[in-house]
């Protein structure tokens, strides 16, 4: 540790764990720096910044830098020697830091007159991406310490932030080195803990699915049931799911997951009635710290490590395709069915009447998945796409919300449909 202008810094390299464990998240990039804070409060305005620990590789390892302010007179010291270390990276990962971290040095470094392009760089929010799991997850909150926990990490340290401010407060008056020790090693640990919890970014990386281009096909056999028949088909494949086409800026790059195989099998319904339903093994991307299972609308999805396991209800019977401009048909009662008026001139009048929206369809018998709806900005981005990848769309009436694609030996036959489609039951099921 050395001195200058009432700061104290010092360097502490960092295991080899935790290396291993930003690869399998982020590959072998270089340019990311974990950085955390601690402030005398909450608000920029009436507070000031006292710590700034960062992680960061050097000379191929990683390491950790603190900047400690002895008194606030330092503070401008303490940011101007993070923001000289930070522009040689190339992406900012925090915790919160979206919320507050970043918004709070922006403040103070514009006290000082302080300009730098850091804040126009990547950044990654490890929060905001695992916040959205809370419920699924069961947790309580999504404090960086109760991530730690349900990972099975327990800190020695009992002192939380705020309550840090009040023992700065003391070391400054005092010089009491003991005090120092204390600040400076809850703040290692934030940073350390940060790195510890990035194994549950395995969470959000099971949405990484999208369009694209799918992979070839790698036989025809049944892998999934032990004794159950085939239905509809099963197949051992290795099917990449693609990744979606608005990637944020800084993203796990990891590979999607994989569908490994699929079957129609015989089952149940939730009250016991014969049901057929499909069954689809994904790997997962990454491994997941912890199980997980969740349902939705008859979809039920579970996972451990990284193998997935989807089960999707399968309709069987009679379903409609109805046609959207009505208007341009007719409808024939006797056989329950339009036709276009360009052929419905050669049926007589007395066995035709014009179509409406009830009546405008064509009925269709076999086997059929659920196609869930897709959130709103989903829609905005596949408008225009989805009739190409999922058409025809059947429905039991006109005014029915759920709507049902073939689940027939073309689909399974389209590896890039079929993993467009598992995606879309897994985005479902998970958000």
């Amino acid at each position: 540790m050395w001195y200058n202008l009432c700061m104290k810094t010092q360097t502490i390299p960092l295991s080899t764990q935790y290396q291993e464990i930003i690869c399998s998240i982020f590959g072998k990039r270089e340019d990311l720096l974990f950085f955390d804070i601690e402030t005398t409060g909450l608000s920029a305005k009436n507070a000031s910044v006292y710590l700034i620990g960062a992680a960061g590789m050097e000379n191929g390892s990683w390491v950790m830098h603190q900047w400690f302010a002895e008194n606030t007179a330092a503070e401008e010291a303490v940011l101007e020697a993070f923001t000289r270390y930070a522009a040689s990276f190339g992406a900012l990962v925090h915790f919160n830091g979206a919320t507050f971290d970043v918004p709070f040095l922006q403040a103070r470094c514009k006290k000082y007159g302080l300009h730098s392009a850091l804040w126009n760089t990547d950044q990654f929010d490890i929060y905001r991406q695992i916040s959205p799991w809370k419920n699924l997850l069961k947790l309580a909150n999504c404090k960086q310490r109760t991530l730690e926990e349900f990972l099975g990490i327990f800190r020695k340290d009992p002192f939380n932030g705020g309550q840090l401010i009040q023992l700065y407060q003391t070391y400054t008056e005092s010089g009491d080195e003991r005090l120092l020790k204390v600040l400076l090693l809850h703040n290692a640990d934030d940073i350390r803990g940060m790195l510890s919890i990035l194994p549950m970014l395995a969470y959000p990386a099971l949405l990484t699915g999208g369009r694209g281009q799918g992979a070839r096909n790698h036989g025809r056999r049944q892998e999934i049931p032990d004794k159950a028949p085939s239905g509809a088909g099963s197949r051992k494949t290795d099917t990449p799911m693609p990744k979606p086409a608005d990637a944020p800026s800084l993203r796990s790059p990891v590979l999607p997951f994989t569908v490994s195989d699929y079957a129609v099998v015989p089952g149940t319904d939730y009250a016991g009635n014969p049901q057929k339903e499909l069954l689809v093994r994904i790997k997962l991307p990454l491994p997941l710290p912890a199980a997980l299972s969740c349902s939705k609308d008859g979809c039920f999805f579970s996972a451990e490590q990284e193998e997935g396991m989807l089960k999707i209800p399968v309709f069987t019977g009679e379903l409609k395709y109805f046609y959207p401009d009505y208007k341009n048909y007719s409808y024939l009662p006797e056989e329950d069915n339009a036709i276009h008026k360009s052929v419905a001139v050669y049926v007589d009048k007395a066995h035709r009447v014009p179509a409406t929206p009830e009546t405008c369809y064509t009925r269709k018998s076999g086997e059929f998945l659920p196609l869930p709806e897709q959130a709103q900005e989903e829609r905005g981005r596949e408008k225009g796409k989805e009739g190409s990848m999922f058409s025809p769309l059947f429905r039991q009436s006109a005014k029915a919300k759920e709507r049902f694609l073939m689940a027939d030996e073309a689909f399974f036959r389209d590896e890039e449909k079929l993993g467009c489609y598992v995606s879309r039951i897994l985005t479902a099921i998970l958000r």
